[in-house]
């Protein structure tokens, strides 16, 4: 059975068709293994194919062209309430995405196999090269921790507006109990390993990273965490990463179809009143 996690359609692919076409296309140069080389090699074929790739790609540079226009007309990014979306520098949020992954992809992020590979390989690791592996550990914990302690952001609405998940588990967690920030490093490490990992394992490591570089640019200047944000990159995840066995996507959806159910069923009929009593229901 063929995963609807490897199903990749024309379109959505598109952002990264220009890296595709320059490391499959034609060459007498076999493409490198290595990302460094790998770049390189994706930007010398670039240039090489530049009218070809205007030719087929020329609707794509409209999109930055036009956003570019729309800022500077609106004089930033932002529509409403600009005050209260300034962007800022908030490096938590790739982490609550990777750890919104773990949990969306749980059934496949956390199973058994994936759980003994990691393990193994950190085993393999520490045995064959323990210094190196060790120094590595411990500056990923210190630059996680550092994260955790310097740059996590509470914006207003996360702490005021109760119709969202993200109010209760801010509250009921991170609020209430500080050590839960940090208790979660070694899950956002093992996640970001597992989403390269399971990325990599079906797409170039120069897609990958362009993925990277995009999820960090759309989700670092955003002040307040909404799981919206992190949707489209979620998707792009899910499309291009090594496919689900039929049986870990069967709890995907079961898993998908539960949440949705209870939070359609608690809009309808567990409205609540504000202190100004207007109605209020919950909301993603």
């Amino acid at each position: 059975m063929r995963s609807a996690f490897n199903w990749q359609p024309r379109n959505v692919s598109l952002q990264m068709s220009v890296l595709k076409r320059c490391l499959k296309a034609k060459s007498d140069k076999p493409i490198p293994e290595a990302l460094p080389q790998q770049l390189m090699f994706a930007v010398e074929r670039a240039w090489q194919m530049k009218w070809v790739l205007l030719a087929d790609l020329w609707a794509l540079i409209l999109v930055p062209l036009i956003f570019a226009a729309f800022v500077v007309w609106n004089g930033g990014i932002v529509l409403g309430d600009k005050a209260a979306h300034t962007p800022v520098r908030h490096l938590m949020q790739p982490l609550y995405f990777v750890l919104f992954i773990a949990i969306a992809l749980g059934p496949f992020h956390f199973s058994p196999a994936r759980l003994r590979e990691a393990l193994m390989g950190l085993q393999q690791a520490l045995q064959g090269q323990p210094l190196q592996t060790s120094a590595k550990l411990m500056g990923t914990v210190g630059i996680l921790g550092l994260l955790v302690n310097k740059f996590t952001m509470v914006h207003p609405y996360l702490v005021a507006d109760n119709r969202h998940y993200t109010f209760y588990i801010w509250k009921d967690i991170f609020a209430r109990f500080a050590a839960a920030r940090y208790a979660l490093i070694p899950v956002y490490a093992y996640s970001g390993w597992s989403i390269w990992n399971i990325v990599t394992a079906q797409q170039s490591k120069s897609c990958a990273l362009l993925m990277t570089l995009c999820t960090v640019v759309t989700l670092v200047p955003a002040w307040l965490v909404e799981f919206r944000y992190f949707t489209i990159p979620f998707a792009m995840v899910a499309l291009h990463m090594q496919p689900a066995s039929a049986s870990q996507l069967r709890l995907i959806i079961a898993g998908y179809a539960l949440t949705n159910a209870a939070t359609v069923y608690i809009f309808l009929f567990r409205a609540f009143q504000w202190p100004d009593h207007s109605i209020a229901r919950f909301i993603w």
